[in-house]
């Protein structure tokens, strides 16, 4: 079933995408996850439908029509029993009128390039927080218990060594920014007075698996180790980062949504991999396994990039209970079986 709102008016649309039957579950068995088309939103629903009696409704903006990984990924959604779609923004009436159903929301959907939020690009980062602003007062009015939100490991900025939470956060991009602001945006409707909430905030690392975005660094590793073209080394690439395979994030976040929390509280945690390497190292394992080199080509540092930021996950295993299983090599193994898949089907492939 999907829920499909047009620009134009406020009324909601139903359109019948699957077989005909109605997949609405009963009041407080729903999870409601934005961003649900996205690389980690895919993931997390997929993961959440394995769950017995559990029911998705996600939330996007983006339609079948606009790309095929968008046809592709809901294609596959929609085969579930126990999902349904809501196409609209995260802060329109539809969603809201949603949200008494669920027994919490994953909120993922936002603007993903620290690149395009300089300049003209901060007008959709401002968008997105005012859209977040409107979601959570809804899940405020709708006494949504828990609210998981994506944050970032951008909001630290230039740091040495590991960080943890403790670290004040000192973002230098306007990406860092808004993330900042979301996770704490969350935490005053959580301690606002009368609130039944509870939320954690989720600071991604650096993350990669099947469905990456093709623009994101390891896609782009694989495309240019696969077809010999040139792909931007920004600074030296000798930066350590800690990375992280999607199967782990998704565990984090069904332990977030988990997490024994009394109303009012407010939890920041990190999410990583347990492995730290830098790009040129995540480009040699890349070689190791495509059997060809990337072909890297020196460019300047970009604005808001840090040099590099590793994790220290100690917090997220005294809260969460969160240890990370899949190693960088395994992860990177399964991401070239998924492409690889990819190009075979389309010589142009993952675009």
């Amino acid at each position: 079933m999907c829920y499909a709102i047009t620009e134009s008016e406020a009324s909601v649309t139903i359109e019948n995408m699957t077989d005909g039957s109605s997949h609405r579950p009963t009041p407080r068995n729903l999870i409601v996850v934005t961003g649900v088309c996205g690389f980690i939103g895919s993931h997390v629903a997929e993961a959440l439908l394995g769950r017995d009696g559990m029911a998705v409704l996600g939330v996007d903006r983006r339609t079948p029509g606009d790309d095929s990984r968008t046809a592709a990924i809901l294609a596959e959604l929609q085969s579930r029993p126990g999902f349904d779609l809501v196409l609209a923004d995260v802060g329109d009436a539809a969603v809201a009128a949603e949200l008494r159903k669920a027994s919490a929301v994953v909120h993922l959907a936002a603007p993903t390039s620290i690149a395009e939020s300089w300049g003209s690009g901060f007008a959709d980062q401002a968008a997105s927080l005012l859209s977040s602003h409107r979601l959570l007062s809804a899940c405020g009015e709708a006494q949504v218990p828990r609210l998981v939100v994506a944050s970032s490991a951008h909001v630290y900025g230039p740091v040495d060594g590991a960080v943890g939470e403790d670290v004040p956060p000192s973002p230098s991009s306007p990406y860092g920014v808004v993330k900042l602001a979301t996770e704490r945006l969350a935490a005053a409707h959580a301690q606002r007075p009368g609130s039944t909430m509870s939320t954690v905030a989720l600071r991604f690392f650096t993350a990669f698996g099947p469905r990456v975005n093709p623009d994101m660094v390891v896609a782009r590793m694989f495309h240019s180790a696969r077809t010999g073209e040139r792909m931007p080394l920004y600074g030296d690439g000798t930066a350590p980062h800690t990375w992280t395979h999607v199967d782990d994030l998704v565990e984090a976040v069904l332990r977030a949504i988990d997490l024994p929390l009394a109303p009012g509280q407010a939890e920041v945690v990190n999410v990583a991999g347990g492995d730290e390497a830098s790009l040129v190292q995540v480009g040699e394992l890349v070689e190791r396994i495509v059997g060809t080199p990337v072909v890297w080509e020196p460019a300047d540092q970009r604005p808001g990039d840090s040099n590099g930021t590793v994790a220290d996950l100690a917090h997220a295993e005294r809260v969460l209970n969160y240890v990370p299983k899949v190693t960088l090599l395994q992860g990177l193994e399964s991401l070239w079986q998924d492409l690889r898949h990819q190009y075979e089907e389309s010589p142009s492939a993952p675009r």
